[in-house]
């Protein structure tokens, strides 16, 4: 199984303890409520773990929650992951061709 990871980073515009406002990562509150299950992560001092509270007017801003305080200086980032499928191989059934030489 092949999987690429894609990392989106916003930034911290205000912060009070636990509590950050969050701008730059996504584009419209569309997108801020579909992402609220994912986990998010702060890059930087703490590596804390955040979860997406609500969205922020219509520009794609939120309100996260993390497990500690966060700098105002950290990035916040969530992990993307897709499926990649392998060019070269061809798939036919069950078996491919190279398990068939073995």
């Amino acid at each position: 199984l092949l999987l690429k990871r894609t990392v989106l980073t916003g930034w911290p515009m205000r912060v009070h303890k636990k509590t950050a406002t969050v701008r730059f990562m996504f584009h419209n509150a569309e997108d801020v409520r579909y992402f609220m299950p994912a986990e998010l992560w702060s890059k930087g001092g703490g590596h804390r773990r955040g979860k997406i509270v609500e969205p922020l007017g219509t520009h794609g801003g939120m309100k996260v929650k993390f497990d500690g305080t966060i700098r105002q200086s950290d990035a916040v980032c969530v992990s993307l992951y897709k499926r990649q499928y392998p060019k070269d191989l061809e798939w036919s059934g069950y078996a491919l061709g190279w398990l068939q030489d073995l």
